[in-house]
């Protein structure tokens, strides 16, 4: 196949990270406590776990709310208006207690990716997290479009995220290869756009047949076999 452009999936496949949520909600606290609203830290920890909960039933349909949405209805159900700045301060304490490490190899993969490919960064978040931590580090330089699933409202598997990265760049599915770490989301998701995917191993209790590479630092060579018709 002639390769024309690459997605890549964020977490998991150009960066890991983690949060420790309890020091997290204490910040949250500390933050509405500041603001003058007098929380409890039980009711706080339910209310965000019921807004999650909610989360969870609209990504089942493979749709997707922003964190100010979700962060609203919790607000809401502590009786906290949902204002505006109070929210970006709650997202502000999520963005520095959800830790997000690039890969080392990254400035090198993407370099070697870009001007020979169209390159999007396709993420599920509910956060603009992945495009803030490329633009701080200047890498959103080589990417031609960035989509984090809070903007649409959809998230992978969901066809219709692909299918707007695709208008985007241009190109057609059969011109795409998608890159993740998720079998469910982004195997599947690629599958099923008409995408070719391929898997950065990791364990997982299904079974993958198609292409594979051990690590997102292995993709410019992966993509230089695909291009001349290797089998790999």
């Amino acid at each position: 196949m002639v390769v024309r452009a690459v997605i890549l999936d964020f977490g998991g496949t150009l960066a890991e990270g983690g949060i420790d949520w309890n020091e997290y909600h204490e910040a949250i606290l500390k933050t509405l406590k500041a603001l003058g609203h007098d929380i409890d830290l039980g009711r706080l920890k339910r209310a965000i776990q019921a807004a999650l909960d909610e989360l969870e039933k609209v990504r089942a349909r493979g749709d997707e709310l922003t964190f100010e949405e979700v962060y609203g209805s919790a607000l809401s159900r502590l009786r906290v208006p949902p204002e505006k700045e109070t929210l970006e301060a709650i997202h502000e304490v999520f963005r520095r207690h959800y830790r997000q490490d690039l890969y080392p190899c990254i400035d090198y993969v993407l370099g070697r990716l870009a001007g020979r490919y169209a390159l999007a960064l396709m993420s599920n978040t509910m956060s603009d997290q992945p495009r803030l931590i490329l633009e701080r580090t200047g890498l959103a330089r080589h990417f031609d479009v960035i989509v984090c699933s809070r903007d649409l409202g959809v998230r992978k598997p969901n066809p219709r995220i692909f299918e707007y990265v695709l208008e985007r760049l241009g190109v057609d599915p059969d011109e795409a290869v998608h890159v993740g770490d998720s079998i469910e989301a982004d195997m599947d998701g690629a599958s099923n756009a008409g995408l070719t995917p391929i898997w950065i191993r990791r364990p997982e209790p299904r079974p993958w047949r198609g292409h594979v590479i051990s690590s997102v630092c292995d993709l410019p060579e992966f993509l230089e076999g695909l291009d001349k018709g290797r089998k790999i």
